[in-house]
């Protein structure tokens, strides 16, 4: 079991990816990540990597994120798509994609596809 820091964060942060608007907010135990478009969220998939890079740097952010007590909710299309950190539960999804720990919510998918069809 690992020794728990809990922190309790507030705010909200907008940051420019690929001249569009990232919303980021915090409250208590939880970070929201308001991704604009599919673009920016591929963008910002790959911006951290690719293969195993990618799998050490999402595994390495839910480390700090199991230790703090936190979590971070990533949404677009005004569903969550994916959740990292303690209130992750990553499934089969997840696992065959190769993106565990981070949890892979279809829920937010579909409604990401069902907005980009409409």
């Amino acid at each position: 079991m690992l020794l728990q820091i809990p922190l309790e964060i507030v705010g909200e942060v907008h940051a420019a990816v690929a001249d569009e608007t990232v919303l980021i907010t915090a409250s208590s135990d939880t970070i929201t990540v308001d991704i604009p478009s599919l673009r920016v969220g591929l963008l910002a998939l790959r911006g951290v990597g690719r293969g195993k890079q990618r799998s050490e740097t999402i595994s390495r952010a839910n480390v700090v994120l199991q230790l703090t007590a936190l979590s971070v909710q990533f949404r677009m299309a005004g569903g969550t798509v994916a959740i990292l950190g303690s209130a992750a539960r990553p499934g089969a999804v997840s696992r065959v994609l190769g993106l565990a720990p981070l949890d892979i919510r279809l829920s937010g998918l579909f409604s990401l596809l069902r907005s980009l069809w409409q």
